[in-house]
């Protein structure tokens, strides 16, 4: 069977499944900010173990980074040096102008 062409997207890579579209949200949301991973998927509203399932590879895209850990609790932020970051905080702020105009007319 040949897979599509979606499955092998860039998008696919970055943002997978609805959740992990919720996580790159609550990180954008909160940049310069560390987490821990109980309040990342509180602000996302999924599961602490959908964050573990999507850390590795938020990090491996350079987009997530560990910053710290504290009382033995890794914490994590946007990584805003990052390529794919400063997009990602670029496409938040168009959207949400787009939104605010949408409202307006």
């Amino acid at each position: 069977m040949v897979s599509s062409y979606t499955e092998e997207s860039p998008f696919v890579s970055l943002l997978g499944q609805p959740a992990r579209t919720k996580l790159l949200a609550a990180f954008v949301s909160e940049r310069g900010r560390d987490l821990n991973v109980s309040y990342v998927a509180d602000l996302a509203g999924v599961a602490r173990s959908t964050v573990y399932d999507n850390l590795d590879d938020l990090q491996e895209l350079g987009v997530v980074e560990h910053t710290r850990d504290v009382g033995g609790s890794p914490m994590y932020q946007l990584n805003e040096n990052n390529e794919i970051a400063e997009e990602l905080v670029r496409l938040e702020g168009v959207t949400l102008n787009r939104l605010f105009e949408m409202d307006e007319e």
